[in-house]
């Protein structure tokens, strides 16, 4: 039997898998539309769509941020889902994420997460990852502590700790349901 972890990575890399026929998608779990659906917020950033032919889509979002924020999440990337999340449901965040000018020795410190869209911007789970120079997924999962409508939560990635470049391609909202064992997921 395919896990969710098998169906995650076969998804996302475009490889078919020899029982997938007989598996759900792992994209019917999704709450956000897969893809770059970005939405660039706050101050000293600007953001164009690149191609990223190592990431599913052939695409990217490449974000300048050309000073650090007094807060990392200043400035940022976020994702709206399109479906409810409900309380007591796990969640798993899944990001494309590369750092064209860092080094795998020096790798950039990025808060990646998800959460409500509107104040107080309850967290469902905020992890920070080390962003290198090649495409890599990362991960960040969480128990939604209370329901979020459509629409009513994001993906989030907090651009403003540094003056840097990021580049953020597809992502995904992964409702889990309630009592998911966590230590099955995938983790960085």
């Amino acid at each position: 039997m395919i896990g969710i972890i098998a169906m995650l990575l076969a998804a996302t890399s475009g490889q078919a898998t020899p029982s997938a026929a007989a598996q759900p998608s792992i994209f019917d779990k999704a709450v956000n539309e897969p893809g770059i659906g970005w939405k660039l917020y706050g101050p000293d950033q600007s953001a164009k769509q690149v191609p990223a032919t190592d990431v599913p889509g052939g695409n990217a979002v490449q974000v300048k941020v050309s000073r650090a924020g007094a807060n990392p999440w200043d400035s940022g990337a976020s994702y709206p889902t399109i479906k409810p999340i409900a309380a007591g449901d796990t969640m798993l965040v899944m990001v494309y994420l590369r750092a064209p000018g860092a080094t795998d020795a020096a790798p950039v410190a990025i808060p990646i997460g998800a959460g409500g869209s509107e104040p107080p911007y309850t967290p469902i789970v905020t992890e920070p990852v080390q962003v290198g120079p090649s495409w890599k997924r990362y991960y960040a999962s969480g128990v939604a502590n209370q329901a979020y409508a459509a629409g009513k939560a994001n993906i989030s990635v907090q651009l403003a700790g540094a003056k840097q470049v990021i580049e953020v391609g597809p992502a995904f909202l992964l409702d889990l349901g309630p009592g998911f064992d966590r230590s099955k997921l995938p983790h960085n």
